[in-house]
């Protein structure tokens, strides 16, 4: 497990039992090999690199003074003081340490041969040296199998896999690593934690890294490896700045910095002020106008001094990110800059996609707009390459974060000129990157059915036990096999790797969008600087306004969503119920009052293209929109890339009822009944397998059943039907998917919105897939009320109507009822 305390107990007693045992030549190479060991953990625990090197030093010294100087353990003693150089930060001494030990190679043991290559890969990798490090570990992998050494072959491996991650070939290297921790004899190891999540975090998925970081922290400071401890604080803070808290982040890498700093491991010690660095620029944020100026001010100076020192210290990276963050808070504060800064073939993703942030700001602060908005989209169309490469939905959403910085400038650019097209071209450019790039399946080997199966049937064993009495633990460990089943799922999607690298599709103009919309109003809402703005096309004209508070909607979005839950709740006592639907007409009135009023679009229908708590809105019960159909899309390019031919006469239908729902199979069999070329399925027939057949079949897919939404994964977001439930995880589709799906379940409606402002969800999935329209609730639905709308959703359609009139002719037919029905027609009208 890697507890150096330990090992220096265990090292210091068998050094005494050694040094009593006499001077028999027999135990001089135990000796030396025990001194050699117990300076390295000594060092660890410690921090005392020269009292350390002093020790190996002298042993070298005696091993050398012999008259044959034993070639063995001088390699030993050369390529253990090259591993404390190098953990002490001293990359150029540690390498020159490890090719004098490689030179006697030939003449170690096999397990110390095996040591100098992985060390002097990690050297390698450090330096960026790949094609090296990739040699010494296949050198490493070739000695480890003609020895039967498990543990080489594992670790060789996984260094292979970061090799695959410093190549920028991120699903190869969590395939590579993956494939490794399989060969792990032993217990997993804090450093392969710290490894995995490093990957993890590079993909965007900053939660699941967290997590492995969290599991890998305590493992080290349980044994006061400190040195790994704070590599790991480091990555944490990564991981949070990430998800929005730069001051818990500053405080890990405070920490990081003060345990680099207590080592003498000045190498390191760079990379966490650097951090620091990040962290007060997004501090800063929050700031007034007067202080954010003072804030940034000393981040400049401190920046470039960083930047001088690190050059001065040959970390050309570090200086070239140092140097990077003064420019860009110089340039927000007025200041001017010396020179532009060029993309360099080293760059890592983030310090390219810096690169486009400073020369946009550049030519912001000259007034070139056009060179401004050429350097965002040149930045964006960069992070859509990146997302081309993954073959996961999980991963190119999760990955639009690394956008976000452009995604905020590029709407500061088009807001500087004022025009609503620009803004309009500003916010499609940067919004949903992942609608506008080749879909994506999922994975359909052997062994993810294997897990899918047990998945499904650990969480009906679950359900089962639900309600029992002294089942706590078994339920405890039901739900632990569940979150290992659901993380070994989705690292097998993450291993699958994009179709394309080339460059993404062209977001769409306000023109055709205007065209396209004919007499409907098409609203596009986005965030800027703390406030909801639009830019509304309506008739003859374009408008952009600014309409309300981000903090106010997101408020009043979960309060009328709470609301909606609560009122669909059974046999609830009327004065409760008679408070509850007064919450709701106020709420709504408000979110009307803020959001549509405005707009000027009184009697006409409306297409909304808006991302965060807009999402989960339920606006087909705002007051003015009675009767009028909404339209919710991720993006203006996604709702006019589903504009399609009319749908045809002849359709084919299937309605699907789940179990344990009141009125579901009734339900089906009225919906089916709407249609003359219909099959329907309850009961038993109602299986997962049937369901995949109709959605890759039919026209129309209707499914009443419990929904799900899981905010935490969103890709486990599920359906539940006969034989357990549908994840939106393994929703896939060939050459046809359903046009229209009809979730009569609560919660399908629903998405997790990801830091870089991407949605996941089932609906999400649909429509990633090719569904244009997707019916579904933003809260849950009486079983009674949602059969009713759904049943006259259908009757409406087959009379001639599109989805999204079907939808809001259904919800005024049943008005009446006094129930608020939170269903919402996504994607598009069809």
């Amino acid at each position: 497990m890697g507890d150096a305390v330990t090992a220096t107990r265990r090292y210091r007693a068998l050094l005494r039992r050694l040094e009593g045992a006499g001077d028999s030549p027999e135990l001089f190479a135990p000796r030396v090999r025990v001194m050699l060991g117990l300076a390295l953990c000594e060092w660890e625990t410690s921090g005392d690199l020269e009292t350390s090197l002093g020790a190996m030093a002298a042993v070298e010294q005696v091993l050398e003074s012999t008259p044959v100087p034993p070639r063995d353990l001088l390699a030993v003693a050369r390529g253990q003081r090259g591993v404390m150089l190098f953990r002490s930060g001293d990359v150029p001494a540690a390498l020159a340490a490890l090719d004098h030990a490689a030179e006697l190679l030939e003449y170690a043991d096999p397990s110390d041969q095996m040591t100098i290559l992985l060390n002097r890969s990690a050297l390698h990798l450090e330096q960026r040296s790949l094609a090296l490090a990739t040699v010494d570990l296949e050198r490493c992998i070739a000695a480890a199998g003609a020895a039967e050494d498990d543990m080489y072959v594992f670790k060789a491996t996984h260094n292979l896999g970061y090799v695959e991650f410093l190549a920028g070939r991120i699903p190869r290297a969590l395939a590579t690593l993956e494939a490794a921790e399989g060969m792990n004899p032993s217990e997993p190891h804090p450093i392969s934690y710290l490894d995995r999540a490093r990957v993890l975090q590079e993909a965007g998925l900053v939660t699941d890294a967290d997590g492995l970081l969290g599991r890998a922290a305590a493992l080290l400071r349980q044994g006061r490896q400190f040195q790994d401890l704070a590599e790991t604080e480091l990555a944490r803070a990564e991981c949070v700045l990430v998800e929005g808290d730069p001051k818990r982040a500053r405080a890990f890498a405070a920490s990081a910095f003060r345990r680099f700093s207590r080592r003498g491991n000045l190498r390191w010690q760079r990379k966490a002020e650097l951090l620091m660095l990040r962290c007060d620029r997004a501090l800063a944020d929050a700031k007034s106008p007067a202080a954010q100026r003072r804030a940034f001010a000393v981040i400049a100076d401190t920046a470039l001094d960083l930047a001088v020192s690190c050059r001065a210290e040959s970390r050309e990276d570090l200086a070239r990110s140092a140097e990077l963050t003064a420019w860009e808070v110089m340039l927000r504060s007025g200041a001017e800059i010396d020179g532009l800064p060029t993309r360099r073939p080293t760059d890592t993703l983030h310090t390219r996609l810096q690169v486009h942030e400073v020369r946009a700001l550049a030519a912001l602060q000259t007034g070139d707009l056009t060179r401004a908005g050429s350097e965002v989209r040149k930045g964006l169309g960069e992070l859509g390459s990146h997302q081309n490469r993954f073959g996961s939905l999980d991963l190119r959403t999760a990955s639009a974060v690394h956008g976000v910085a452009l995604a905020k400038l590029q709407l500061d650019v088009a807001m500087a000129d004022g025009r609503p097209s620009s803004v309009f071209a500003g916010i499609e450019r940067a919004r949903a990157v992942s609608t506008r790039l080749a879909h994506v399946r999922p994975p359909s080997d052997e062994r993810t059915a294997d897990l899918l199966a047990e998945l499904r049937q650990v969480e009906e064993d679950a359900r089962a036990l639900a309600g029992e009495s002294g089942v706590a633990e078994q339920l405890a460990r039901h739900r632990t096999r569940v979150a290992q089943l659901q993380r070994d799922i989705r690292a097998r999607a993450w291993e699958l790797e994009g179709d394309h690298e080339g460059p993404v599709d062209a977001s769409a103009r306000l023109g055709p969008v205007r065209v396209a919309a004919g007499d409907r109003a098409f609203a596009t809402y986005a965030r800027h600087h703390g406030r909801w703005i639009v830019v509304v096309a309506s008739g003859r004209s374009v408008r952009l306004l600014d309409v309300a508070g981000v903090a106010e909607i997101d408020e009043l979005v979960r309060r009328v969503r709470a609301d909606l839950d609560a009122i669909a709740m059974p046999r609830l006592p009327e004065p409760i119920a008679l408070a509850i639907h007064s919450s709701i007409r106020a709420t709504l009135n408000r979110l009307d009052q803020l959001l549509v009023e405005p707009l000027h679009v009184e009697g006409r229908s409306l297409v909304v293209s808006c991302s965060g708590s807009l999402v989960v809105m339920p606006w087909s019960l705002l007051p003015s929109r009675a009767g009028l159909s909404v339209v919710v899309t991720p993006s203006a390019t996604a709702w006019l890339g589903a504009q399609g031919d009319p749908r045809g006469m002849d359709l084919t239908a299937v309605a699907i009822a789940g179990p344990d729902l009141h009125l579901a199979a009734e339900e089906a069999k009225s919906v089916g009944a709407v249609w003359t070329s219909a099959h329907i399925l309850t009961d038993e027939q109602a299986t997962i397998e049937a369901a995949h057949d109709a959605l890759r079949e039919a026209d129309i897919v209707h499914i009443a059943a419990h929904g799900t939404h899981r905010q935490d994964s969103p890709l486990f977001s599920s359906i539940r039907l006969s034989n357990g439930q549908l994840y939106a995880y393994e929703l896939d589709a060939d050459s046809h998917i359903a046009p229209f799906v009809a979730l009569s379940a609560c919660e399908a409606g629903l998405a997790t919105v990801r830091p870089g402002d991407e949605g996941l969800g089932l609906t999400n999935v649909l429509l990633q897939l090719g569904t244009r329209s997707v019916i579904a609730g933003v809260a849950r639905v009486r079983d009674d009320v949602a059969a009713k709308v759904m049943l006259r959703v259908h009757h409406v359609m087959a009379s001639g109507m599109d989805s999204s009139d079907a939808l809001a002719a259904a919800q005024a037919d049943c008005a009446d009822d006094g129930v608020p029905v939170p269903f919402v027609c996504f994607g598009s009208a069809w």
